[in-house]
């Protein structure tokens, strides 16, 4: 992608709170990664059928930094580290890498932001990002499969207000149809709902979390999920990207 598309691409992650890359990664790698976190999600859903961390049927799930999840074409891609560059600044930081999967039987989600409060006496203050959230989906998102919604323009506006235009009809919910390979940048603080997947088809939607540099985000590292022969392999871009994941590494 051009400098010129990058810049258009931040603008609307600015402006709309979003924006949508069609075919940034490729085809093969997402099936590659939905092959491999199948066993994972049989064993995780199995142990947590009677508490799901994300309500009835829909799981919150950590990956680890390794083959396929950990790709160089992922965490070096240009396209993305431009914009998520241009929102953040200078030695931004990756602390979070999760996916969230609706099964069948899940439930549509309340309308949120999935931040809190960033100035405690001033919980009303819009103000420029502080973490950007890339997601990209395993299969492709159609209508039955749990599609993400979303309110564009709301991080603009404080929260309660936010809610209140959607409540009204200001600000209507747009379902997000992603195919494997697209990736969104967005705002968390756009509000969004997940929606109810009716599909055997789990609805795997990968996430990386960067923030800017003086947000500590550590805990969300720790246990560390990265093996040193990982950290050894990664490029010096990388690792200043990933320097919350070197300490606690999985030897």
């Amino acid at each position: 992608m051009s400098d010129r598309n990058i810049d258009e691409k931040v603008v609307e992650v600015r402006t709309e709170g979003f924006c949508i890359l069609q075919g940034c990664l490729p085809v093969e790698l997402i099936d590659d990664c939905n092959s491999a976190f199948q066993p994972v999600l049989r064993d995780h859903a199995k142990a947590f059928a009677e508490s799901p961390n994300r309500g009835p049927m829909r799981h919150y799930i950590p990956l680890r930094f390794e083959p396929p999840f950990y790709d160089k074409r992922i965490f070096e891609n240009e396209t993305i580290l431009g914009i998520v560059g241009k929102l953040l600044g200078d030695n931004m930081a990756i602390s979070e890498y999760s996916t969230d999967t609706p099964l069948n039987g899940s439930v549509l989600q309340d309308i949120h932001q999935d931040l809190g409060i960033l100035f405690h006496e001033n919980s009303d203050f819009v103000h420029p990002p502080e973490i950007i959230a890339v997601n990209f989906p395993y299969v492709d998102v159609t209508p039955d499969r749990g599609p993400f919604e979303i309110a564009r323009g709301t991080h603009h506006l404080p929260y309660s207000e936010a809610l209140r235009g959607i409540e009204e009809g200001t600000f209507p919910l747009e379902p997000l149809f992603m195919n494997r390979g697209d990736v969104m940048i967005r705002n968390p603080r756009c509000l969004h709902r997940g929606t109810a997947n009716k599909t055997d088809t789990p609805r795997v939607m990968a996430v990386i979390g960067f923030n800017r540099w003086w947000l500590d985000r550590s805990r969300m590292a720790s246990p560390s999920p990265m093996k040193r022969e990982v950290w050894n392999g990664l490029s010096d871009r990388e690792r200043n990207l990933l320097r919350v994941y070197a300490c606690n590494i999985v030897e």
